[in-house]
């Protein structure tokens, strides 16, 4: 007998008074509506329940479930102390970038930089490929902005191939920073990076098309490109920045645009 090959993915709502609206977020996203009962048909689950949407992996389920929550956790800290501490990404935008500056993230995934960049002050679209982590992080930007603290924020995520976005942009709309952060192997010193990275890599899996995102993002941004490594990885594509700022695991390769150097005359 062949052995039964579980699908990848469906929506479910744990409350009746959850249904319609999880339909409708299967729908939005193409992705199969179905009872909670058929869980254990399908790879990963996500969840909606009146606490928010999270992904459950029915087949790994030691690993709990993944939810995006911009108030609690790692995240939540690095918020709420945005002056107490000399932020990398500040650093890594410029200390005379204009606020309310546009900055295009990429390659979205959890969006825990965006919505920093968002707090700072900036003007944030976030591109997500993959229709999973897209619902999860609309779900997660929606109760943030719920919250009196960053209802003001600005930022926005679109559910799109980065490229395909790029390449439909109108040139008077183009992004003065572009924002890249190719999937790159978690640190071992946090369970909770790792519980996520694992998480990504099953649904996204690598970025390997990340060589060709930056010299097109290159051509479509209006000031700069910032890419974020590993400390010790090699420079994206092999292109050499035109500096870079170092924290302690990971650094931000910073490559001025052709566009910025025809601004300064150079």
């Amino acid at each position: 007998m062949t052995p039964f090959k579980k699908s990848f993915i469906a929506v479910t709502a744990i409350e009746p008074q959850q249904q319609l609206a999880a339909q409708k977020l299967a729908k939005q996203y193409f992705l199969p509506y179905i009872d909670s009962s058929q869980q254990e048909n399908f790879a990963f689950i996500l969840i909606l329940s009146e606490k928010g949407l999270m992904l459950k992996n029915t087949e790994q389920k030691a690993w709990g479930s993944l939810q995006i929550d911009f108030l609690k956790g790692t995240i939540g800290y690095r918020l709420r102390h945005l002056k107490g501490q000399k932020q990398l990404l500040a650093k890594a935008i410029g200390s005379k970038t204009h606020l309310k500056t546009g900055i295009l993230d990429l390659t979205a995934g959890l969006g825990n930089d965006g919505f920093i960049f968002a707090q700072l002050g900036f003007s944030v679209t976030l591109l997500e490929r993959s229709p999973i982590i897209a619902a999860l992080l609309q779900d997660g930007l929606d109760r943030a902005l719920n919250d009196k603290k960053y209802s003001a924020s600005n930022i926005q995520l679109i559910h799109s191939e980065a490229k395909i976005y790029l390449n439909q942009i109108d040139t008077e709309k183009l992004p003065d920073i572009i924002y890249l952060d190719p999937m790159y192997p978690p640190s071992n010193k946090s369970a909770l990076v790792k519980k996520e990275m694992r998480f990504l890599r099953q649904i996204v899996g690598d970025d390997t098309d990340a060589q060709t995102l930056l010299p097109l993002a290159l051509t479509h941004a209006r000031k700069r490109v910032i890419v974020k490594r590993a400390r010790s990885a090699p420079f994206l594509s092999t292109l050499k920045p035109q500096h870079s700022i170092f924290g302690k695991q990971l650094r931000f390769d910073i490559y001025l645009t052709p566009m910025t150097y025809h601004t300064l005359g150079i």
